[in-house]
């Protein structure tokens, strides 16, 4: 269990040993992510195509595309377990580089595609009045808005802020809803955001591909080897544009490691974790 810039994660390890379905996946990361544990369920697997699978699975009930900061906690990991500073993983959306620098991962994004299609279909009444830029594909699908007028600063309360996202996420038809990303302040490659979540269901302190999709819309193509200083409630990313790609750097943190035991009576046993019980998980200090 652990973070990037206090996005949170669960990663539960199925390499070389039995990997559980995928219902079972689902239902162990809606009860995870319905809980300050975790704002996705990371699951390493074999790849026949990377040193790595890593599927990502959310408290909606989907498998998403790709996680940015998900990437750069995995990365961390196996990079360590292979004693190598560069690693290739396997996701929903391809396989990704991700090389550690100075003690943090720079994962590869790929491209930005602006869905301009989706954007075109959505109802203008849905979106009167609410200043948005864009509606962008990196790795994960982000409509990336300015900052309404009905809010004062960054600092606004978080249920006003996932209150006004809210309704927004699922109305472009897109399977799974979009993310909503709005951006507070724009200056000199500095730019401030705050996500909403379509898998975590509600705003979450940094999003990698948040990052990514704010700067590849407010920015287009820039030079190759530009960079950019993207910032949120959780802290800075490092957004890169080299080689025709994007790309996201940032550090993770570990905060603890454990065990799942099999079903019906499922226990996750986490060092670090002060003990309590959701549902019929049980987690508790070791």
């Amino acid at each position: 269990m652990g973070h990037t810039l206090l996005n949170h994660f669960v990663l539960l390890d199925c390499r070389g040993r039995y990997s559980p379905s995928l219902d079972y996946l689902l239902w162990l990361a809606k009860t995870l992510c319905a809980t300050p544990l975790a704002d996705d369920l990371l699951v390493l697997q074999n790849s026949t195509k990377a040193d790595v699978r890593l599927r990502v699975l959310g408290k909606d009930g989907y498998e998403a595309d790709f996680c940015g900061n998900g990437m750069i906690y995995a990365a961390a990991k196996v990079g360590e377990e292979m004693n190598t500073d560069a690693v290739t993983i396997e996701s929903a959306s391809g396989v990704k580089t991700a090389v550690k620098l100075d003690g943090e991962w720079k994962v590869e994004i790929g491209q930005a595609i602006m869905l301009n299609q989706e954007m075109a279909a959505i109802p203008a009444p849905l979106l009167y009045g609410r200043p948005v830029f864009g509606l962008v594909r990196a790795g994960e699908p982000h409509l990336v808005m300015n900052t309404p007028a009905t809010f004062t600063g960054f600092y606004i309360h978080q249920k006003d802020f996932e209150n006004y996202c809210r309704p927004l996420r699922d109305i472009t038809g897109i399977e799974g809803g979009v993310n909503i990303t709005m951006v507070f302040e724009n200056k000199d490659k500095r730019v401030l955001i705050r996500t909403y979540e379509r898998g975590a269901q509600r705003q979450t302190f940094s999003c990698g591909t948040g990052s990514v999709s704010a700067v590849a819309v407010l920015y287009n193509t820039p030079d190759n080897g530009s960079d950019f200083d993207v910032c949120s409630l959780g802290g800075r990313h490092t957004v890169i544009y080299e080689r025709n790609k994007w790309f996201l750097r940032a550090a993770p943190q570990r905060i603890s490691s454990g065990y799942l035991t099999a079903e019906p009576e499922v226990h996750l046993t986490l060092s670090g974790i002060s003990a309590y019980t959701v549902q019929n998980m049980s987690v508790y200090h070791r």
